[in-house]
C-alpha cells in the first residue's frame, strides 16, 4: 500500500524547484502582483491534495494527515526560498 505522504511531499518538492526556476526566469514572478509563488505553490498543493484524494476511493493509498500537508508546503518553500536566494537577483516575497 502506498501512501500518499510520499507522493505529497516529492511533488511539493518538485513544485519549489520548478517555481523557483520559474522565478528565476521570469523575474517579474518574484516580485508579487496578482499570483506570488507562494500563492502558486498553495494552488500545487491543493490540486494535488484533491487529486489524492480522488485516488484513495478505491483505498489504493493511506490518506493524506495534516502534518503531511504542513510538511510537503513547507518543503516547496524552503525549496523556492534557496533557489531565489543562492541563485538569484530577485528578493522572493516572505
Amino acid at each position: 500500500m502506498r501512501t500518499a505522504r510520499n507522493i505529497y511531499l516529492g511533488v511539493m518538492s518538485v513544485a519549489g524547484v520548478l517555481v523557483g526556476a520559474l522565478a528565476m526566469v521570469v523575474p517579474a514572478l518574484g516580485k508579487g502582483g496578482f499570483a506570488t509563488p507562494f500563492t502558486i505553490l498553495l494552488v500545487i498543493s491543493l490540486i494535488v491534495d484533491v487529486a489524492l484524494m480522488r485516488l484513495m476511493k478505491g483505498d489504493a493509498l493511506i490518506p493524506l494527515t495534516m502534518p503531511a500537508r504542513f510538511g510537503g508546503f513547507f518543503s516547496g518553500v524552503v525549496l523556492y526560498l534557496l533557489i531565489t536566494f543562492l541563485f538569484g537577483q530577485v528578493q522572493p516575497i516572505a
